[in-house]
């Protein structure tokens, strides 16, 4: 008996949840130092000690460079960006402090904070997720420990206008803590004009490199003085049972990813290379995203417009259609990979008046080509009409 092999090719639009593909050769990268340069910084003497350090300070470097900052050596690489806003949360807002955040911030913001059971007032957003800066002086107290903003909606897309946020924290001398994990490295950010306290980032969303790799890069004067997450080895100063001095050895304990900081360096290399060339494509394909959804009777776009502050983000509904069957009939009928659900940020919903059914959300990448945008609007059409 003959049986037939139908091989289904993938379709990938959750690019917000994590890149697909990642740059080109950072599988190799990766794989590279596991077969050939396999060791643990600061703790073995090795020839290759001296490579490894130069290829993950070369990816400090090029983290500071995007972020206009001048000191590389204040970046504390974390497993996710989470990781990476628990440090930053726990490290600087006392338990029960005030913090101003938007209503449409992420669960990675809003569980810390609920973790240490922060009084939290949050900056209003209009309906298409935009937050409303200027509120930002009317919730500062006399106790009030961080602002932190999420630079670009993991929802709606929207872009947030994180230097009227800057102004107002410097004005008041408040920490501003930013959330860039679906804003870079297309969204700029300058850390040194802002003076923010701390910006933090996943590398393996718009970086386009491994999972399992982050972290945040931190004010100088901040970075040399709270408490790091995590306490442990570093390889240095071992006589001392205190915390390290220097940075960034106090900043992070323990074997950090190599491997995936060597991958991130490969791809953030490749992407930092190319990001005209990808801007210039995100820009295309997302057009034509946008209005083919808007053709589409029966759909509609829960974000700002095209033509407004956004990333590749899209969240979606159809009338009359639960978000998750709609997701489950694109992938068995086209292999088309979506997510659907609140996407992690309940409160961004209850903002965007999509709490608590959720969301059809779609997040087009570098490599998404034009037929695969026109495969997904005809399934939605299709659906739509059903």
């Amino acid at each position: 008996m003959e049986y037939a092999i139908i091989i289904y090719m993938r379709i990938y639009f959750d690019n917000a949840a994590t890149s697909f593909p990642k740059a080109p050769g950072t599988g190799d990268a990766v794989r590279c130092f596991i077969d050939e340069d396999g060791i643990n910084l600061y703790r073995t003497s090795s020839r290759k000690a001296d490579d490894v350090w130069n290829r993950v300070f070369a990816l400090r470097s090029l983290i500071a460079d995007m972020y206009n900052y001048p000191h590389p050596e204040c970046i504390a690489f974390t497993l996710n960006v989470t990781e990476a806003l628990n440090m930053m949360i726990k490290g600087i807002v006392p338990e029960g402090g005030h913090v101003i955040t938007t209503s449409v911030e992420h669960n990675a913001v809003m569980r810390p904070l609920s973790q240490i059971r922060a009084d939290v007032s949050r900056i209003p957003a209009d309906r298409f997720g935009c937050s409303e800066m200027s509120i930002i002086p009317e919730l500062i107290t006399s106790s009030t420990k961080a602002i932190i903003i999420n630079a670009a909606s993991n929802v709606s897309g929207a872009v947030q206008d994180i230097a009227a946020a800057g102004e107002i924290a410097n004005e008041y001398g408040i920490p501003l803590i930013i959330d860039a994990a679906q804003a870079s490295p297309y969204v700029d950010i300058d850390m040194a004009k802002l003076n923010a306290a701390a910006i933090c980032f996943t590398g393996h969303k718009g970086f386009l490199g491994p999972e399992g790799t982050g972290g945040a890069i931190i004010r100088k004067d901040i970075a040399e003085s709270f408490p790091p997450l995590v306490a442990g080895g570093t390889g240095t100063e071992s006589d001392d049972e205190g915390i390290p001095h220097t940075i960034p050895e106090r900043l992070r304990a323990g074997t950090e990813n190599l491997p995936g900081l060597i991958g991130l360096y490969h791809a953030l290399s490749y992407t930092l290379g190319n990001k005209g060339r990808i801007e210039k494509h995100i820009e295309r394909i997302s057009e034509r995203l946008y209005e083919g959804m808007r053709s589409i009777d029966g759909i509609t776009i829960h974000g700002p417009g095209i033509d407004a502050p956004r990333v590749s983000v899209f969240s979606v509904t159809i009338k009359d259609r639960d978000p998750a069957e709609v997701a489950s009939a694109l992938l068995e009928r086209g292999n088309i990979e979506t997510r659907v659900g609140l996407h992690c940020a309940p409160s961004a919903h209850k903002t965007l008046g999509t709490f608590p059914e959720g969301t059809l959300r779609i997040s087009p990448g570098p490599f998404t080509t034009a037929d695969e945008i026109d495969a997904l609007l005809a399934l939605l059409k299709e659906i739509s009409n059903e």
